[in-house]
């Protein structure tokens, strides 16, 4: 088993420690000024369940054994079997552009996301200069990141030619 840990660029680190303040006090805010105001409550609740999804897809470590990578997050993980995969290779996804849902920065750049030049992808990173590109068979995308990638994919290369 390789572990690798997930790094997160200083713009993550920024945003990720910021936000959360910021958003506690808009959720203070709301709450102390709700009398009896629905509509206040419901943000407040949406401030908190963005925060737990964006927390839920939050990669923290990559782990790979001999049967499948699996992405650890903040909150629960995410695992891709080797048998499923078609392709897995470094891309270097630094200046692309995407657009999509998920988080632009807080917990890293997390979601299900579209550019041009991957199309429809999962998005599991931390440092957009540390990607890899997977490929599933059926047609699903990942983009992941980890500290030395190319090890990564080496041991999935190595794994995949043993007879």
């Amino acid at each position: 088993m390789k572990e690798f840990n997930v790094k997160w660029c200083k713009r993550v680190r920024y945003i990720s420690a910021i936000a959360p303040v910021v958003l506690a006090g808009a959720c203070s805010a709301l709450l102390l000024r709700a009398d009896g105001n629905a509509l206040n409550y419901l943000l407040a609740v949406c401030i908190v369940a963005a925060v737990a999804y964006c927390a839920y897809m939050s990669p923290l470590k990559v782990i790979a054994d001999d049967e499948k990578i699996t992405i650890k997050k903040i909150i629960g993980s995410k695992s891709i079997r080797f048998e499923k995969i078609e392709n897995m290779a470094l891309f270097p996804a630094t200046g692309m552009r995407s657009m999509g849902i998920g988080s632009c920065g807080f917990f890293g750049y997390t979601g299900l996301r579209y550019s041009p030049q991957i199309g429809q992808y999962a998005s599991f990173v931390g440092s957009y200069d540390q990607t890899i590109l997977i490929e599933t068979g059926g047609g699903m995308k990942y983009l992941i990141s980890c500290e030395h990638p190319e090890e990564l994919i080496k041991h999935y290369h190595t794994l995949i030619s043993m007879p």
